[in-house]
């Protein structure tokens, strides 16, 4: 399945949803964003069939609300710029390029450095997981973003202290 041309479509990578569902945020992307699509790469990484990890069941859930949305990479031979990019961030970008290619406007929710230097050599748009807490706010989903940014921190899921404070300082907290 793929978007219809002209859309504006959400690709999310791993890491933000696995953040956001270990603080119980995840409600924050359909809140935002409506539907929000994955990759099958990245449904394993999420939800891997052997392992279970506490966050499974809240993602399960998503994908069960269909709001999260598993599609295919399209097929093709790319292979990304940077060799640090997961497979999980390089079906992301593949498809996030072929659907902006399609005439789609594709914004890629994505945190890993080396994924966001890969989506930004291919002229993706971007907002990683301290952006999305931040337009949250700004949207009226939350009434402040530092105590979700410091549950984030608190679960152990590293946002850097400048993007944290950045995020904050744009929103006047």
């Amino acid at each position: 399945m793929s978007a219809a041309p002209g859309r504006r479509v959400v690709i999310a990578d791993a890491g933000p949803l696995i953040a956001l569902a270990r603080i119980d945020a995840l409600a924050l992307l359909p809140g935002l964003f409506g539907r929000v699509y994955i990759t099958a790469t990245v449904r394993e990484e999420v939800l891997p069939g052997t392992a279970v990890f506490p966050d499974a069941a809240v993602l399960a859930r998503a994908l069960q609300e269909g709001w999260l949305e598993v599609v295919d990479a399209p097929p093709s031979a790319f292979k990304p710029l940077n060799p640090g990019v997961d497979a999980g961030e390089a079906s992301a970008i593949h498809t996030a390029c072929a659907w902006r290619d399609a005439g789609d406007a594709v914004l890629l929710v994505m945190d890993d450095r080396a994924g966001r230097l890969e989506a930004r050599a291919h002229g993706l748009a971007l907002i990683g997981t301290a952006g999305v807490i931040g337009l949250a706010k700004t949207e009226g989903l939350i009434t402040a973003a530092r105590p979700v940014l410091e549950r984030l921190a608190g679960v152990g899921y590293y946002l850097g202290r400048a993007v944290m404070d950045a995020v904050l300082a744009n929103l006047g907290e």
